[in-house]
């Protein structure tokens, strides 16, 4: 159990530097730096205790800012907080098994991953579906367009054991296609990404895939 332990200690610290959580400006720090960041943290933090009363992360709020963000974005900002859930056991015995069980359904109850946009017109609004990372996107209509504007959906969207984290556009692989552009990224030992664009330059769907390691 301690050897368990810590090894998803390490998996913790593995994640934080393969998903980008380094090049992400942290909330104490941008407060310190950047007077709008301090009033949007503050505006996010009352949002949450709003929209999801109770609920703790693991980490964040943060701001996430790259050259592909604002290529996609224009002026909206964006903010996440992020909590991964607890590693399955290494071996499938009855109580490491219910060990995880209780584990997860505690995480459930109180933890809670969310990004959220604030728009040129300070609506604050989070990203669930699909359709939300479509508000104020560029437009693609070119392989470029597909590229960056994957890279920066990908940086924001967060799926299971992958939090948010920046993505650039020199990691993204884009197929052409009469359909769309389907762009893919993947980082060893860290995530598998996918962003597909119909062939109107609307994002249709998007994944993010852990495949670091896990207990043996």
């Amino acid at each position: 159990m301690i050897q368990l332990g810590l090894y998803g200690a390490a998996c913790v610290i593995a994640l934080m530097l393969n998903f980008g959580i380094a090049t992400r400006t942290d909330g104490r720090n941008a407060e310190n730096q950047q007077p709008q960041t301090a009033a949007d943290l503050t505006r996010f933090r009352n949002y949450m205790e709003e929209v999801k009363p109770g609920k703790k992360w693991q980490s964040g709020p943060t701001l996430m800012d790259s050259a592909e963000i604002r290529r996609a974005y224009g002026k909206a900002r964006f903010y996440s907080v992020y909590s991964s859930p607890p590693l399955p056991p290494g071996a499938r015995l009855p109580e490491l098994i219910e060990e995880y069980e209780r584990k997860m359904a505690d995480h459930q109850k109180q933890f809670i991953s969310m990004t959220i946009r604030i728009d040129e017109q300070e609506t604050m609004a989070p990203l669930y579906e699909t359709n939300d990372y479509n508000q104020g996107l560029m437009r693609v209509t070119t392989d470029d367009d597909a590229r960056i504007s994957a890279a920066a959906i990908l940086s924001l969207y967060s799926s299971d054991r992958v939090g948010p984290g920046i993505v650039t556009a020199k990691e993204v692989t884009v197929t052409r296609s009469d359909n769309g552009w389907t762009c893919s990224v993947f980082r060893k030992n860290a995530f598998r990404g996918e962003v597909v664009f119909d062939k109107d330059g609307k994002c249709v769907s998007m994944t993010k895939v852990y495949v670091g390691p896990l207990p043996s």
